[in-house]
């Protein structure tokens, strides 16, 4: 409920996760429950397909998002350990959307045709933590800790685009049972779970007034296990004009699929460095939390790749398509600096209000995937989020009870648009696309998001 800013201390059980010094912190042993009781996410990407083919979805969720157990060892009072699950991030999007209208698009053929397109995006995320913490108070002030987590990465990506046009009757030549149409298609899927090291490294120093925190999370390691992998790339076409030749262009199919131990996964997280201030109020009643945190860049590289078959395309393939990393899907990140602020008043010995913002910049938005081509990353909306948080604390017989509200919102406009479908082609020279028309900068995201989350901590030692 504090927005995170707890670096500089005051973060209690998610300590192992903010910065590991302030395990040590407490001065009892704590088992720790919280849940996203109601999550509600909406998506509105306007033009997202062409002028007016809009993209909108919606979903509710229910989970777990951390659970831990905190250990202070009588015989050790200088010692704090600390076990914990986490669910880092739980996204999920899919959406859906056809256009289905007569128009005049192939040149070859007389009268308006039937131009038939479906568009489907599955985008699925989930990163879970499991770790371990240490912290040693050095003296009253000194504080130093480190935490060490299994990250546990789930992935499943699907993106089809299928397009269709043929005459309005069905029927061209001679014999009437001809069947003529006009036809493109590009499918991509992808599934893996990967397995990661992690390690957090963190130092508190503290003052009667105020307290200062950094923590340093190092770049994750890779290679330990990876399975559930599936990975496969199709795309074809058939019966497409050259707009400048009139002459038919080449049908084509190319496509390949390969699982298990066929198919290579190295998902990298980048190295981060984040500094906090917690400052007091004279009579310890209210506290000011703040928090920057600068995550580093991640050069392109192969997120995901698998030998491919020796007979994956057809002799027609045109020169513009290249064969090689047929099966590659490549990932990156820009540099990001995040800030978050958090606030809690002390109401009375039974009641703590908290409140906290911070932002969610978009590593990915406006990425250069060079020297690849943006066409073998994942396709995804980029949004910069902001999220504002609030939320009481009740000590109830000596246990700590949450109830706290967080709202989400993300926009961006003028992002390039998905496809065109809206102004389509027989052929599209500028994108070397069937189809579809030349696509615009004027695509707009919004996201809300309304998450209602429950906790409680429940304290051992003291009477």
């Amino acid at each position: 409920m504090l927005g995170g800013a707890v670096v500089g201390g005051g973060a209690g059980p998610s300590a192992i996760y903010y910065n590991p010094a302030g395990i040590a912190e407490i001065r009892e042993s704590k088992l720790s429950f919280h849940a996203s009781l109601f999550s509600y996410r909406f998506y509105n990407v306007q033009n997202a397909l062409g002028d007016d083919n809009h993209l909108k979805w919606s979903t509710l969720q229910i989970e777990p998002r951390f659970l831990s157990y905190m250990i202070q060892p009588k015989k050790h009072p200088d010692w704090s350990f600390e076990l914990a699950f986490l669910n880092n991030e739980n996204y999920r999007i899919d959406m859906t959307h056809a256009v289905d209208e007569r128009i005049d698009i192939l040149k070859s053929v007389p009268g308006d045709e039937r131009y038939f397109a479906t568009f489907q995006f599955l985008n699925t995320f989930r990163d879970d933590w499991i770790g371990a913490g240490w912290s040693w108070m050095i003296n009253s002030r000194l504080f130093v800790g480190t935490s060490m987590f299994v990250m546990i990465r789930q992935t499943q990506y699907s993106y089809s685009l299928m397009i269709e046009a043929y005459p309005v009757d069905s029927v061209v030549g001679v014999n009437s049972n001809d069947y003529y149409t006009a036809s493109y298609e590009k499918t991509e899927y992808l599934k893996y779970n990967d397995y990661r090291l992690i390690w957090k490294f963190g130092l508190m120093y503290k003052q009667d007034r105020f307290s200062v925190g950094l923590n340093l999370t190092t770049p994750s390691l890779g290679g330990i296990y990876s399975d559930g992998k599936r990975v496969s790339r199709r795309r074809s076409q058939s019966n497409i004009t050259n707009p400048e030749t009139g002459e038919f262009l080449p049908d084509y199919f190319v496509g390949d699929y390969k699982d298990k131990k066929d198919v290579d996964v190295d998902h990298k997280s980048p190295i981060s460095l984040a500094a906090g201030l917690t400052w007091f109020s004279k009579d310890k009643k209210q506290i000011f939390y703040s928090t920057l945190e600068y995550f580093g860049d991640i050069e392109t590289y192969r997120l995901v790749e698998a030998n491919e078959g020796l007979n994956i395309a057809t002799q027609t393939i045109p020169n513009t398509i290249p064969l090689n990393e047929w099966l590659t899907f490549i990932s990156g990140a820009n540099p990001v600096l995040n800030a978050a602020f958090g606030y809690s008043w002390t109401i009375n010995e039974q009641l703590l209000l908290m409140a906290g913002v911070r932002t969610d910049f978009n590593y990915i938005k406006d990425y250069d995937y060079s020297p690849y081509s943006e066409d073998k990353a994942i396709k995804g909306i980029a949004v910069d989020n902001y999220h504002i948080s609030g939320g009481l604390s009740w000590n109830v017989w000596g246990q700590d009870l949450i109830t706290g509200l967080q709202y989400t919102l993300g926009k961006e406009t003028g992002q390039r648009q998905i496809v065109n479908l809206s102004d389509p082609v027989e052929y599209n020279v500028d994108e070397q696309a069937p189809l579809q028309g030349t696509r615009q900068n004027n695509m707009s995201s919004l996201i809300n998001s309304l998450s209602i989350y429950v906790g409680a901590t429940f304290n051992f030692g003291n009477p």
